[in-house]
């Protein structure tokens, strides 16, 4: 990984982190169960993919918990984005992420309080596992 990336991942760690509390809630570890999902989802996605053999690209921890914290992010920003019907259609930790900010809203922003919501909103997945890819993407989002 380069500077950028390595930068990158540092601030998803220190964001992911902070929600240590959805795990002491209740009895139900919310961070780790919403963390699970991800990490599973993105195993099977560089399986079918062949990503696993990119050697540039965060691990499978980093990628999950940059998706942990984009889809509660994103779920802030709109609270009521999914709905019943889009089970079918999406990731299942995208619903997951939006019951917890529907349900502890408070908590997830007391832990917040000091990180950009907006730029974990919009994390972006390719960033982190093929940052040419994503330069490129840039440069053509700017012109």
């Amino acid at each position: 990984m380069n500077k950028q990336q390595k930068q990158t991942v540092k601030r998803i760690d220190a964001a992911f982190d902070k929600l240590y509390k959805l795990d002491n809630i209740n009895w139900t570890p919310h961070r780790e169960i919403l963390f699970k999902m991800n990490r599973d989802d993105e195993k099977k996605h560089r399986n079918i993919s062949g990503l696993s053999s990119y050697r540039d690209a965060a691990s499978v921890s980093d990628c999950a918990k940059l998706f942990t914290v984009h889809h509660i992010a994103e779920s802030l920003l709109n609270p009521n984005q999914y709905t019943i019907k889009d089970t079918l259609h999406i990731r299942k930790s995208c619903i997951y992420a939006q019951a917890l900010v529907n349900n502890y809203e408070d908590k997830i922003r007391a832990a917040w309080i000091d990180e950009d919501i907006e730029y974990l909103a919009n994390l972006d997945y390719i960033e982190l596992v093929n940052y040419e890819l994503y330069k490129e993407q840039q440069e053509k989002r700017a012109a």
